[in-house]
């Protein structure tokens, strides 16, 4: 199946291949081998690619997904081969997101704010440190926009898919 990603502020086309138990991700030139495996009752993954291990929290919004890898929160736009048909088809192909509330990737402990109500911010920017498991996981905004809202405050607990920041 062939994929269409954005992630920080990168186009990407990328092919999944399944062979029996084997799965290659095709980007471009080059064949990565990989091994994905959710951690039962979590939004955790195992993600073994190339022979290199990564754990990967990972939380969909509809065709947008929030990763976090090694303690850094990534946002990604994703559609198959017939979201990009529907896409092309439509009109919607490459339309600029526009607002987003930043969610809680995981439950944890705000322990900074990077922005202010009135901050405009850029996709890829800091908006806050969430430490969860004893690691800092900085949380970035996928969009550009004008910080409305900031609903928690440095030393709260939050919850799992908690909204944090509001951006439009």
């Amino acid at each position: 199946m062939k994929y269409s990603v954005r992630i920080a502020e990168e186009d990407i086309e990328l092919e999944v291949r399944h062979s029996g138990d084997a799965t290659e991700v095709v980007v471009g030139d080059r064949v990565l081998t990989a091994d994905l495996v959710r951690i039962a009752g979590s939004p955790v993954y195992s993600l073994v690619l190339d022979g290199r291990s990564h754990e990967v929290s990972v939380h969909r919004r509809d065709r947008r997904f929030e990763l976090v890898i090694g303690g850094e929160s990534y946002h990604a736009d994703v559609m198959d081969e017939r979201a990009m048909r529907i896409a092309e088809a439509t009109g919607d192909v490459g339309d600029v997101q526009s607002g987003e509330t930043v969610l809680a990737p995981m439950p944890g402990v705000v322990v900074g704010l990077s922005v202010a109500v009135g901050d405009t911010v850029k996709p890829g920017q800091s908006v806050m440190t969430l430490e969860a498991m004893k690691m800092e996981n900085e949380l970035k905004s996928a969009v550009e926009g004008v910080v409305k809202e900031i609903k928690v405050e440095v030393g709260q607990g939050v919850a799992q898919g908690e909204p944090l920041v509001v951006i439009e």
